[in-house]
């Protein structure tokens, strides 16, 4: 299992969550952009990580289709001389991604971007149902992985499917683990 902890910087929450490695299909849990609603499914593929880490994370909406990926991509760096000279400046790099965050906004905006609230203001039963819609995500693709399992007993042709979930209990799908809790200001 891989841990996600995502944060929303001008509203001050944080979400962490699991997901598989390889590649996942996760409800979108948090207010991420006043741009995009709480509709979309983000779809994470992330590798193992090692001397380097790789991370994609689309957003997959029911009306809109894919609409934005996001994607990030380190290496390790080895403890030397001149890497700890560069890690001084490592600690602005947060500000660096929240100005270019924040200017993308101001574009979005003067190009008349519908600007959404966050829906706390509107539904505080939000994220419950953010975890209905995961439920109904793993019990869709649950149903989708034994539809494969047996097309490929029967020697049917079947397109592939990347997405893994645990199952347990009887036959059902677990709960996707997802905590909210504040973030502290900023960027921490």
């Amino acid at each position: 299992m891989c841990i996600a902890e995502v944060t929303n910087t001008p509203w001050g929450e944080r979400v962490m969550f699991t997901f598989q490695p390889g590649s996942d299909l996760v409800a979108k849990p948090l207010h991420v952009s006043p741009f995009m609603d709480m509709l979309g499914n983000w779809s994470i593929r992330a590798e193992s990580p090692g001397d380097a880490l790789y991370v994609v994370i689309s957003v997959q909406h029911p009306t809109l289709g894919n609409y934005f990926t996001a994607a990030l991509h380190a290496k390790l760096v080895e403890k030397t001389s001149s890497s700890l000279r560069l890690a001084a400046f490592f600690w602005l790099m947060p500000h660096k991604v929240a100005v270019g965050i924040y200017w993308e906004a101001v574009r979005l905006w003067l190009k008349s971007v519908k600007f959404l609230d966050h829906p706390r203001y509107l539904n505080m039963a939000y994220r419950d149902e953010a975890q209905k819609r995961d439920l109904e995500i793993r019990s869709s693709c649950s149903f989708l992985q034994k539809q494969k399992l047996n097309d490929q007993r029967s020697g049917s042709a079947a397109d592939e499917i990347s997405v893994h979930h645990d199952h347990s209990g009887e036959g059902g799908v677990t709960k996707r683990r997802c905590v909210w809790r504040d973030a502290q200001w900023p960027w921490s």
